[in-house]
């Protein structure tokens, strides 16, 4: 899933804890706690990391501390630079229970009392799931490689989208479930924002009504904006470039005909790899009403036109020769290659980052 945005989350702290029997009351027990070690609680803060507060943990490995949490935010316990256990703590939490091996980063850990923590590990937990079970289809897919078995390698190819399609609408249900919450919003790092803008924006018009000083949400609200003007159904920006043979080719000229924007280089070597898949759907295809316009970020025409011979791209070719300053990567919003954006008769935007096997299968449910 690519360009998608994941937040690290951190935070643990070092700072004087308040002998005041106010805020949330964090108490647990780490199980191996060595004499003279240290438990710092940490917030992730605009700037990074910051100090929060410290955690006195007695000879049995038992703690109990009072924080002062005015408003949600990401948190961190860190036992000895050992283990650190990320919270979403929002300071109406009662008391929160922290119970941790503390001394393996991988070491066991348990947390309850906390609504948004509790969602965030639901969520760690299904994406965990999804990584295992995609590792699995990739072997599969090395040795159908290995073998020389297409049909195999084409099973697992499809395999592999049915689960990342499966695994993102139960994660959407589960974002949808604990939102308006920091929680929701660090789901929404999992998500495909390309395919799934419509979502994103009606989470984060969630969290702006509940918490709209969040720099977390401030921050999603801004790429949301940045975004809106290519989201799935908007109208795509005009095009217009010359052509290899210096004529001006505007996408609006290929209204009435679903077109692939396919953004490459002749020095991008996913793009090249990629390339025989596209000749190879454009061939089936383009009788039935589609087209390619190849949007080319070289440098040089020779590269560019060489590239073009070199992989036998049968369908249409512009560029302006400006690499990433090309006119159409800044409006299309292009930071990576291969991109591409599919675009109905109308003109429309009806999907984003197509290749492969997702775009073989987008283009048969068009065309049966």
């Amino acid at each position: 899933m690519k360009n998608t945005l994941i937040l690290g989350l951190v935070v643990g702290l070092f700072g004087c804890g308040d002998q005041a029997q106010e805020g949330v009351k964090l108490t647990g027990n780490v199980e191996q706690f060595p004499t003279g070690g240290f438990a710092y609680v940490e917030r992730v803060g605009e700037n990074g990391i910051e100090p929060f507060d410290t955690l006195n943990v007695d000879p049995s490995g038992d703690f109990s501390e009072y924080l002062n949490i005015e408003k949600p935010a990401f948190f961190r316990v860190n036992f000895n630079g050992k283990q650190i256990i990320s919270l979403i703590l929002t300071g109406e939490e009662d008391e929160v229970v922290l119970n941790a091996q503390g001394n393996d980063p991988r070491g066991f850990s348990e947390v309850s009392g906390s609504y948004d923590t509790e969602y965030k590990n639901q969520i760690d937990a299904m994406m965990q799931e999804y990584r295992v079970k995609v590792q699995g289809m990739q072997q599969a897919q090395r040795q159908a490689r290995a073998n020389n078995d297409a049909q195999a390698f084409q099973t697992a190819q499809f395999q592999m989208m049915d689960v990342a399609k499966k695994t993102e609408s139960e994660l959407k249900a589960l974002i949808r479930e604990a939102s308006p919450s920091l929680a929701a919003f660090y789901g929404l790092q999992m998500i495909d924002a390309t395919q799934n803008f419509e979502f994103i924006d009606s989470i984060a018009t969630e969290l702006q009504a509940e918490m709209p000083e969040n720099f977390h949400v401030e921050s999603l609200l801004s790429q949301v904006a940045t975004k809106k003007s290519l989201a799935i159904g908007k109208e795509a920006p005009e095009i217009a470039l010359e052509n290899p043979d210096g004529e001006i080719i505007k996408l609006s000229s290929l209204r009435g005909k679903y077109v692939l924007i396919d953004f490459w280089a002749a020095w991008c070597r996913p793009c090249r790899a990629e390339n025989p898949n596209v000749v190879r759907v454009y061939n089936e295809y383009s009788d039935e009403n589609f087209e390619i316009l190849g949007v080319s970020l070289d440098r040089t025409r020779e590269k560019w036109l060489g590239a073009i011979e070199q992989d036998g791209l049968p369908w249409l070719h512009v560029s302006d020769l400006k690499y990433w300053r090309s006119q159409a990567a800044i409006d299309y919003q292009v930071n990576a290659i291969p991109a591409t954006f599919l675009i109905d008769p109308e003109g429309k935007i009806i999907a984003k980052n197509l290749r492969g096997a997702s775009l073989e299968a987008k283009l048969k449910e068009i065309f049966g």
